[in-house]
Parts: structure tokens; C-alpha cells; sequence
């Protein structure tokens, strides 16, 4: 595996995103335990969706945006890993009847290619590879602020209302230059600063304006 190879399949891949309608999936797995799935799926639109279900009941949804760099360099990984998964990159038979893993991957000369196995099953380098990464997708969906999204395309207008993360409720008093407000909380007049990199960390979804 080259890196022609790598970006080739990475611009086949940005293409197809292209010429696409709706978001394809780069990448999906499910890992089942019991009546418990948790499904971590890559889209092409740089989305990662995680969502776990309990006897078919969806109990969690949660959802990122990765940035286009991260994006790109997650797309490397698991692309170059493809390529070299081989056909038996499951390499011991470990049967675990109330735990298994459904990988499909969208991307190889081979997509769609699903892989079952055991969480306790031997496998080979590449997969080892790609399973963590989307491990470490799902991490960083899980910790993720959960206004994260909610706040990337708001732009702050003096009396928005918002809700804060504590519960309490607090009006834009002030915009500063680079992204900062000043927030007035409701019923305490206190005002607390919050710059552009903290305002998911403290304000958990915008009310609207102030009547």
C-alpha cells in the first residue's frame, strides 16, 4: 500500500460524497451484548452517529460533526487499513453467543464488505486498526458537549435567550469581538463572559429571543 493508493481511494470516496444526494456511510458497526446494540456509524458528510438500543428500543442518539482535517486523517486510517485487511482477517473461530461485532465497511474494492466476529476473537493488524478507530469515534461522540452541535451555527444576537447546563436561564447582554458574550443570568443579574471555545461547555441550547 502506497500513498498514491491511499489518496486515490480517499478522492473516489470525496467524489462519490459528491455526487450523492443524501450522506453515504463511510464505515458502520455494531456491537451487540445481549438485548443491548451500540451502532457507531461514519458518514460521508464527516458526521458520526452513535446510538445504542435495548430490545429494538432506541435509548440513546447522539451525533458530531468532526472537523475536515479529522476527518481527513480518520479517512486515511481506515482506508489504508482496508486495503490490507486481507480475506481472513479474523483469524481464530471464538464463538460468544450474546456478544458479537457487525463491521460493515463502504470503501475497498470489496464494498461493501461485512465482517462478523467475537469481541474475544484473534484478528489481524488492520482490523485491530480500524476497530480503534472507531473507538476512538465513538469516544469523542460520547464526550462531546451534548450543544456542541445545537451551537456551531448560532450567532449571537443581543436578548437571545438561553438555557444554561446548570438549568437556569440567562439573556445575551453583550457581543465582544472573537466570538465572546456576556451573559446575564435571569433573576440574579449576575453576568459571567463565556468566549467561543467555552460556549458549549456552559450554555446548553438557545430559548430565542427575550420576550
Amino acid at each position: 500500500m502506497n500513498l498514491h493508493s491511499i489518496v486515490a481511494g480517499m478522492l473516489v470516496l470525496v467524489a462519490a460524497t459528491a455526487s450523492a444526494q443524501v450522506p453515504i456511510p463511510v464505515m458502520e458497526r455494531v456491537f451487540s451484548e445481549g438485548d443491548v446494540a451500540t451502532r457507531v456509524t461514519l458518514f460521508s458528510n464527516r458526521v458520526v452517529v452513535v446510538t445504542i438500543t435495548e430490545n429494538s428500543v432506541q435509548g440513546f442518539f447522539k451525533y458530531i460533526t468532526l472537523p475536515p482535517d479529522q476527518y481527513l486523517i480518520y479517512l486515511g486510517i481506515l482506508q489504508k487499513a482496508v486495503e490490507e485487511l486481507g480475506e481472513k482477517p479474523v483469524t481464530s473461530a471464538v464463538s460468544t453467543p450474546r456478544s458479537k461485532i457487525a463491521l460493515t465497511l463502504h470503501m475497498g474494492p470489496d464494498s461493501p464488505r461485512e465482517i462478523d466476529f467475537s469481541p474475544m476473537a484473534t484478528i489481524s493488524l488492520p482490523l485491530a486498526q480500524i476497530s480503534g478507530a472507531i473507538n476512538d469515534l465513538e469516544h469523542l461522540v460520547r464526550d462531546a458537549s451534548p450543544s456542541s452541535e445545537v451551537l456551531k451555527g448560532w450567532d449571537p444576537q443581543r436578548d437571545d435567550r438561553v438555557e444554561l447546563m446548570t438549568g437556569a436561564y440567562a439573556r445575551v447582554a453583550e457581543v465582544l469581538d472573537d466570538g465572546v458574550i456576556v451573559l446575564e443570568h435571569e433573576g440574579t443579574f449576575i453576568r459571567e463572559i463565556v468566549g467561543l471555545d467555552a460556549r458549549d461547555d456552559v450554555i446548553l441550547r438557545v430559548v430565542g429571543p427575550e420576550n
